[in-house]
């Protein structure tokens, strides 16, 4: 008892703590009183995922229907603020892109540590990084005709690979993943790998459960803690497992190349290039954010991104040829019209193709490969459209609201190549954000686009695609993931006459 107020201690301890509680309880409400709306009243512990079963994506867009363009979610015990619309996507990551470029501190990164390297670092380690690897990509012609040299010489193995098939029913995901990837692998590490390698397959099989594993919705991406609980019941130890084995094979990716350029037969490669910039930033004593841990995630993101992106983009445009066999007919005629059949496409055909060039960008407008442009970090207390987003809020940018919006596209779920042509030119509007948009615009945009072109043209002009079983089509549905591809089908690749 305290003689002087007659009051007892611990009861006196348990009021101070409680106006602490309220004083704080207060604060929290004037600050995050004003944070977008909720589409729905969250769960405990849980908060919104219960009202994500099913398709999330068209969950997602219909919260923005019922609640706005922006609005707030619980993933977890995580506040999650989604951003919907283009005008919104533009205020924040290009108007405001110094508040929201950086990345999230925990969440699904927090699992594999993730913050090196360029897609998962913020601030000097992403911005050097990425200018590096921009670099070497300038070097080896990002966007000009080395680089579509090596794209032809590794479209010539897929190609006869194609023509082995027989025109018979066919699942062409692995070995289109295998044609993509070796584009990569001959500039990351200088070589390419036979389709029918065990070891190259098994690595390809990793990069796509890694993607799956990284969709979002698993409950260990938002309670790292449960990695500790015996068992593997929420898929935490899984996730680990997989990422180490790729990394694994990061490793030996890196330490072959650095074996074959100490005895000159392997120089001209990113990993050399990456590694030469770090010894002179080091040897002249500059800070540096060049580092062996960052060069294995910068490998790292441009396998699994080079993979994922461009190999699930064709399988998406072979599906939709299959749904509208006369945009096919369309792209061939103008293929034999402009090129015809005795000599490949080109990068310098690229211009002339005007149709082809609309059909590629319909087929990734529509299949809307990266539902979200990754999670963002709020890295300041920000107001956006009057809403106040706290310093290190999670944001999430929908690109589906972009890509599959009626306001914009008139009729978003039809495949209409002519959306993107005006008086026989092609015309990409500004609302064409499958690359995403602002400081965080994908890295090997440039790359994918010229290799979508040149496969999509070869193959259409060597083969006609047609559907497995003749009358019947397979679903257009996708597989969830940090990208979206389509379910595995099957389909007939025969050969024309020419």
């Amino acid at each position: 008892m305290i003689p002087e107020l007659g009051i007892e201690l611990p009861v006196l301890l348990s009021a101070v703590v409680a106006l602490l509680v309220l004083l704080k309880f207060h604060q929290w409400i004037r600050v995050w009183s004003n944070l977008p709306p909720m589409p729905v009243r969250p769960y405990p512990i849980v908060g919104h995922f219960p009202y994500l079963k099913g398709d999330i994506r068209e969950k997602m867009l219909g919260f923005r229907k019922t609640t706005g363009d922006i609005f707030s979610m619980y993933f977890g015990g995580t506040l999650v603020v989604v951003l919907s619309s283009y005008e919104i996507l533009t205020e924040a990551l290009i108007k405001q892109a110094d508040a929201f470029s950086a990345r999230p501190l925990d969440g699904p990164i927090a699992v594999v540590g993730y913050t090196e390297g360029i897609l998962g670092s913020t601030g000097q380690q992403w911005k050097e990084n990425r200018t590096v690897t921009l670099s070497v990509f300038k070097k080896f012609g990002m966007g000009n005709n080395i680089l579509a040299e090596k794209i032809l010489e590794e479209l010539k193995f897929y190609l006869d690979k194609l023509v082995s098939l027989k025109g018979e029913p066919s699942y062409i995901g692995n070995m289109t993943s295998c044609a993509i990837s070796n584009v990569i692998c001959n500039i990351v590490v200088g070589r390419r790998f036979e389709y029918d390698d065990s070891e190259y397959g098994k690595f390809i099989e990793t990069s796509d459960r890694i993607m799956r594993m990284l969709g979002g919705g698993f409950l260990h991406q938002w309670y790292p803690k449960l990695k500790y609980l015996p068992g593997d019941f929420f898929k935490a130890k899984a996730l680990i497992q997989v990422d180490k084995q790729f990394m694994d094979g990061m490793r030996n990716f890196i330490e072959r190349v650095i074996r074959e350029e100490q005895d000159g037969s392997n120089k001209d490669n990113l990993i050399s290039e990456y590694l030469n910039e770090m010894r002179k930033r080091q040897e002249t004593g500059k800070q540096t954010e060049l580092s062996m841990k960052s060069l294995e995630r910068v490998v790292f993101e441009l396998m699994i991104a080079g993979i994922e992106t461009t190999a699930s983009g064709f399988l998406w445009f072979s599906l939709y040829m299959l749904h509208n066999p006369q945009v096919q007919r369309k792209i061939y005629e103008e293929i034999v019209s402009e090129i015809g059949t005795n000599r490949a496409p080109t990068l310098e055909d690229k211009s002339r193709l005007k149709y082809t060039n609309a059909a590629i960008a319909e087929s990734l407008r529509l299949a809307s490969l990266v539902p979200w442009a990754g999670f963002h970090r709020c890295s300041s207390e920000t107001v956006i459209q009057g809403y106040t987003i706290p310093k290190d809020t999670m944001v999430l940018p929908s690109l589906d609201s972009v890509l599959l919006d009626e306001a914009i596209w008139g009729d978003p779920r039809n495949f209409r190549p002519e959306r993107f042509l005006k008086d026989g030119e092609l015309v990409i509007p500004q609302h064409f954000v499958s690359f995403s948009m602002g400081r965080r615009f994908c890295i090997g945009a440039k790359l994918a686009k010229l290799e979508m072109f040149l496969f999509v043209a070869s193959v259409i002009q060597k083969f006609e695609i047609l559907p497995a079983e003749p009358g019947s089509l397979p679903p257009r549905q996708y597989r969830m993931g940090a990208t979206c591809p389509p379910q595995p089908f099957r389909l007939r690749l025969v050969e024309r006459c020419v």
